[in-house]
Order: C-alpha cells, then sequence, then structure tokens
C-alpha cells in the first residue's frame, strides 16, 4: 500500500471549501419578493383630458388603479383630499358629484381607471401643484386596506397675450392727411411672458411698417402698434394680424386675428394726368397752378 502524499486530500478540501461557498451564498442572497396576501393598489398612471389644464378651464383626471396583491380588491374608494400644502382643494374644485369615487372590485393583478371632473381658479399661477388622494378597499371577507397617494397636476398658461382690435378697419385720413390702423396688445395673463411680437399683413395694402418687436410683457402691460396705410384702389381688403410670444413654460405661442381693411377710396397720390402736357406740368410744379 502507497503512503498518502501531501497533495492527497486536495480534491476534498476543494470540494468543502465549494459547498461551504454554496451554503454562504444561500444564506445571504435575497429571496425573490412575493405579492402581499392582501389587495395592494397603487396609481400607475394619470392622464388629463384635455392634455393642457389651463387656469379657469374644466378638465378630467384620468387615475389608473393597479391591484398589485394577491388577494381581490373589494369596495374601492378613491377621495381627492386636498392640494398639498393647505387645507383644502386650494386652486381646484371638483365638478359635479363630488370628491369620493366608487368602484366594486379590482381583481388581483387587474387595473381599472376612475374619471375625476375638475376645474381650475382662473387666477392659478402656472406651475406643478400636488393633490393628496386617499384609496381605500376590503377583502372579501371585510378586512379594511387604505392607502395615500400625491398625484401632480401641471396648469399650464393659456393664451396670456390678447389682441384688441376690431373686425374692420375703416380706413379715414387723421389731420396730417394719412390714413392709419392702430391697436392694443395686452398680457392678461397671470405671468410674464418674452419674445413679444406683432405683424400684419393684407393683399392689395401697403403698410408703413408691417412688424414689431416689443420684447418682455409683465402681467397687466399692454402696449399700441400703428402704421399707416395705403391702396390703389378703393373695396375690401381681408388681412391678419399675427401676434407671437413665449410664454413662462418657454412654450412659442401664436395668436392670429383675421381683419378686413376697408378703404372707399384710393388712399394713393394720383398719378399725372395722360393729358398733361411738360408745360402744364412745370407750372403746377413750380408756381402750383393747377394743383
Amino acid at each position: 500500500m502507497k503512503p498518502k502524499t501531501k497533495f492527497g486530500t486536495k480534491p476534498k478540501a476543494i470540494f468543502s471549501a465549494v459547498m461551504v461557498g454554496l451554503l454562504l451564498l444561500l444564506c445571504f442572497s435575497p429571496t425573490a419578493l412575493a405579492a402581499p396576501e392582501q389587495p395592494l393598489l397603487q396609481i400607475s398612471s394619470v392622464t388629463f383630458n384635455p392634455t393642457t389644464v389651463s387656469p379657469g378651464k374644466e378638465f378630467k383626471m384620468i387615475v389608473t388603479l393597479t391591484n398589485h396583491g394577491d388577494y381581490n380588491a373589494h369596495n374601492v374608494t378613491l377621495d381627492v383630499l386636498s392640494q398639498s400644502g393647505v387645507a383644502d382643494l386650494g386652486v381646484f374644485s371638483m365638478v359635479g358629484s363630488g370628491s369620493h369615487f366608487y368602484l366594486e372590485k379590482i381583481a388581483s393583478g387587474e387595473s381599472a381607471t376612475i374619471e375625476i371632473p375638475m376645474v381650475s381658479s382662473p387666477n392659478a399661477e402656472a406651475k406643478n401643484y400636488n393633490l393628496n388622494l386617499q384609496l381605500n378597499c376590503e377583502t372579501s371577507g371585510g378586512e379594511a386596506y387604505n392607502f395615500t397617494e400625491t398625484v401632480g397636476v401641471v396648469i399650464n398658461e393659456s393664451d396670456s397675450m390678447s389682441i384688441i382690435a376690431p373686425d374692420r378697419f375703416v380706413l379715414k385720413k387723421n389731420d396730417k392727411g394719412v390714413t392709419p390702423v392702430a391697436f392694443e396688445i395686452a398680457n392678461y395673463g397671470s405671468n410674464p411672458v418674452r419674445g413679444v411680437q406683432v405683424s400684419i399683413s393684407a393683399d392689395g395694402v401697403d403698410f408703413s411698417k408691417d412688424y414689431q418687436y416689443y420684447g418682455t410683457f409683465e402681467k397687466d402691460d399692454n402696449d399700441d402698434f400703428s402704421a399707416d396705410v395705403t391702396t390703389a384702389e378703393t373695396g375690401e381688403f381681408p388681412g391678419k394680424i399675427t401676434l407671437k410670444y413665449m410664454d413662462s413654460f418657454n412654450n412659442e405661442r401664436t395668436l392670429e386675428k383675421n381683419i378686413t381693411i376697408v378703404s372707399e377710396e384710393s388712399t394713393k397720390q394720383a398719378t399725372d394726368s395722360g393729358d398733361e402736357n411738360i408745360f402744364q406740368k412745370f407750372l403746377r410744379v413750380v408756381f402750383g397752378i393747377g394743383a
């Protein structure tokens, strides 16, 4: 019988080390999280109709609830509690049946939606608001569970700027002998706007200026646009006023107003008559004879 060498026990040592390592790995590796043995309601999505919530406008907040628990959720209720940071709904109000909503059941692993009709205050500042919600449900055996959730509502700006102009401009000469058109632009929104600019156009009409840049308008700011108009013919000329600006969310906004320019007589200076000879023209220009 051959004597054992010092390497004879190496395979057994390696095997023992591997087994110890596997045991330690099993002891300290995280176990897979199982679904809780209860209903577990969570908000999986929130959408809005219309997509943009504007001050003073009605909207629907569409909340999707998902039951991530092992048990079905019965007698599901959702309550709109308050705006975060205040005791009530703040700049929001409920529309219709109130702030309490009910679903009979959401099965385990299933989802359901609740439409919440609301309206925002016309004086609401354009920014993000948080609403506190309370979710309640029961198991089939009557055991109650409740969950608190917070959802964000972004109030964007409505059209802050306004074009204050008549639909029809009837051209009349002023004391300087020119026929101007004039109108006003104003910021009636709740936030400052930037990059305010105005242009005006109409077929068959010439303007002394057809564009003006104003820059920043603070809340309640207003300014005027005026230009002299000339037309070669009488009649009605359709036109358009265009107002562009950047709102407080850096969205480019464009407002357009269709107008009609009415010329009851030609506002261009009359050209020389074809029957006027050179001498008559000389007398008219130099001495004012026949002018």
